[in-house]
């Protein structure tokens, strides 16, 4: 297996201009390992294949760049999966399953990486609690649907707010102007770091507007906000009116399923949900 390692790697070198040495010995050492580990009690030529093929994606994914290192800060499911879901998970299907499912999750990451960086959050936040590979495809379809399709209930007159402390993933952040990236996911971006610095992306975090609403972290948008000028729904003024925590709004947004705002000393976020 060393020599396949080795011609691996220098098949890599000659191939990618990005090609991260540092990167493919922190592979080989981390997620590679434990994939062997997995795979070791199975039978012993079949495991080696699959760990094969299993290098040769990594070496892939590295060269193309889908894979990141701890320090890029970033997160996609390619990263996801390549270092946790597959050594964690692949060695326990069937052994005639799991050249398939490394298969399956090739094309599932390599898809992924023309989605929007706010899609790649969410399938990032809720696939790591994954403990099966089994239906991956369906369980991510669903995710999906659920964020990128309208909710199935409309503001009416009667709604429910919830708090949602966006500090919680940055402790400088304050929140400031906003604007929804599907009928459920806002983009909330810091009012004092609204434009990117030394090469940096602007600071923005998103949030799926669920019952439970979800903090999806960095957003990497770097799009220029006009302040809002609307004027709040019904919803946000009768939350103002009636609940002490709620100050005067510095930003506010809504849709027909939705409706978020902020304010000028607080860094939590009003969130206003059907009832």
């Amino acid at each position: 297996m060393s020599t396949f390692v080795e011609d691996l790697e220098k098949e890599a070198r000659g191939r990618f201009v990005r090609w991260d040495p540092a990167l493919w010995s922190a592979f080989l050492s981390g997620p590679v390992v434990r994939m062997g580990q997995g795979l070791a009690n199975g039978n012993a030529a079949a495991g080696e294949e699959v760990l094969r093929n299993y290098l040769r994606l990594g070496a892939e994914g590295i060269g193309l760049g889908y894979l990141y290192p701890a320090s890029a800060g970033r997160q996609n499911f390619f990263t996801l999966a390549w270092s946790d879901l597959l050594p964690r998970l692949l060695p326990a299907l069937r052994q005639e399953e799991q050249a398939p499912a490394l298969a399956r999750m090739w094309n599932l990451s390599e898809n992924l990486e023309s989605t929007p960086p706010w899609v790649q959050r969410l399938f990032c936040r809720l696939g790591a609690s994954l403990t099966s590979l089994e239906d991956l495809e369906g369980h991510l379809h669903t995710i999906a649907n659920e964020a990128m399709e309208p909710p199935g209930q409309t503001l009416g007159d009667t709604s429910t707010a919830q708090w949602v402390d966006l500090s919680q993933e940055d402790t400088r952040f304050m929140p400031g102007e906003m604007h929804f990236l599907a009928p459920a996911v806002v983009c909330v971006h810091d009012r004092h770091r609204a434009t990117a610095a030394g090469g940096r992306d602007a600071a923005t975090q998103g949030v799926w507007l669920v019952k439970k609403p979800m903090l999806l972290g960095p957003m990497g948008c770097n799009e220029r906000l006009e302040p809002s000028t609307g004027k709040p729904p019904k919803a946000l003024t009768s939350l103002a009116q009636r609940d002490p925590r709620a100050g005067d709004w510095y930003s506010t947004q809504h849709n027909e399923w939705r409706a978020v705002a902020t304010m000028h000393t607080s860094q939590w976020l009003a969130v206003i949900l059907p009832a």
